[in-house]
């Protein structure tokens, strides 16, 4: 089996350089840029929000109201500017209908008023500056990075700064993503899998093992283990993983923020969400990034993962009525899913321990 440490260009995992660079190149850059957008949403729902129409600025009115159609089946033009901040920024009339037709019947009959709301791309952007804050609260590795200043009023002046803003918020999630940065998949991949296929990825992490630990916050999978603790095997058995990702005690650390980002990416960005839709207007097509990343590693894969795995001792069956008589043994079952479970397509969701007869692990795609 060829190793991590052969492949050129992957990050050297027990460099804890690497990591400063990794932290301060990619996560910290995206924590910004998400912070900009979000503070820029909220400027816009404090100065807009509930305010009557005919109390906005002249120079803003085009937010709202530039490329709007009195006469058309589509209200907005295709690259309107009121489209773009009521799809990326939730700002609107609250009666747009009303409006336009007052503005065919020559007077204003009816108090009309602006509104702003969250949009499922604020929401995002939101998710994932909570979830990158408490990433860089929970390491020690750098600690000079401050929040950035917001400009709102130029950006409000400028369209194309605002767009530019989403562009290089859209770029750096991508280059966080497990899809493209070696750094955010050695993470997700040390996440919920053995230490034996941990040790065949990556046959040096023995020299880092106490800083996954202790920085990134990597533990042992609370479950009971049914091979004798004084075994090596019982060592190689033994499943690590982010406090994140204990079914049975869950915690907060750095490496579970990165792996919880990437599955938030993976699951907003699927076949069909609000989410593409609304980037689609900058980015044109925008990619399915767990499908693309599946279709990049199904040839590492085995053709299916057990949904299910019980056991009793060391016999293991997917059905928990059927274990006496499967002849399956545990080990061989969960080496069978660690693939999948390394490349984060699958994850453990839930440990079964009811009594000492039924035991067993259940796992769910990924995202």
């Amino acid at each position: 089996m060829k190793t991590y440490d052969e492949i050129e260009g992957f990050i050297d995992y027990t460099n804890k350089d690497e990591w400063k660079n990794y932290i301060e190149n990619f996560v910290i850059p995206l924590w910004k840029f998400s912070w900009l957008l979000k503070e820029y949403f909220e400027e816009l729902k404090r100065e807009f929000d509930n305010l009557p129409l005919s109390e906005v600025k002249e120079e803003d009115k085009p937010l709202i109201l530039g490329g709007i159609r009195l006469v058309s089946e589509e209200i907005y033009s295709q690259n309107s500017l009121a489209k773009f901040y009521l799809r990326f920024f939730g700002l609107r009339l609250k009666d747009l209908q009303s409006w336009i037709l007052q503005q065919q019947y020559g007077e204003s009959l009816t108090k009309i008023t602006v509104e702003v709301t969250e949009t499922q791309f604020i929401k995002l952007v939101k998710e994932i500056f909570n979830i990158l804050d408490y990433a860089l609260q929970h390491q020690t590795l750098i600690s000079n990075f401050e929040e950035p200043q917001l400009n709102y009023e130029e950006l409000k002046r400028n369209p194309e700064k605002v767009k530019e803003l989403i562009k290089e918020w859209y770029q750096a999630l991508l280059n966080l993503s497990i899809n493209y940065n070696y750094g955010t998949f050695f993470i997700c991949s040390i996440n919920q899998v053995t230490y034996r296929f941990m040790k065949s990825a990556y046959p040096r992490v023995d020299q880092i093992f106490d800083f996954l630990q202790n920085e990134f916050g990597l533990i042992e999978l609370d479950w009971d283990n049914p091979i004798n603790p004084e075994t090596q095997t019982f060592k190689d058995y033994t499943i690590y993983c982010f406090p994140e990702y204990n079914p049975k005690k869950q915690g907060k650390s750095f490496g579970g923020a990165i792996v919880k980002l990437n599955e938030l990416l993976w699951n907003k960005f699927s076949y069909s969400s609000e989410i593409k839709e609304t980037l689609s207007m900058l980015f044109g097509k925008v990619q399915n990034l767990k499908e693309e990343f599946r279709e990049r590693v199904k040839s590492q894969l085995p053709e299916k993962y057990y949904s299910w795995i019980y056991f009793k001792g060391i016999t293991a069956s997917e059905s928990s009525s059927r274990i006496e008589e499967s002849g399956k043994i545990f080990m061989d079952m969960l080496n069978e899913n660690m693939p999948w479970l390394f490349t984060s397509l699958i994850k453990i969701d839930d440990y079964i321990s009811k009594n000492t007869s039924e035991k067993g692990f259940r796992f769910v795609s990924f995202g």
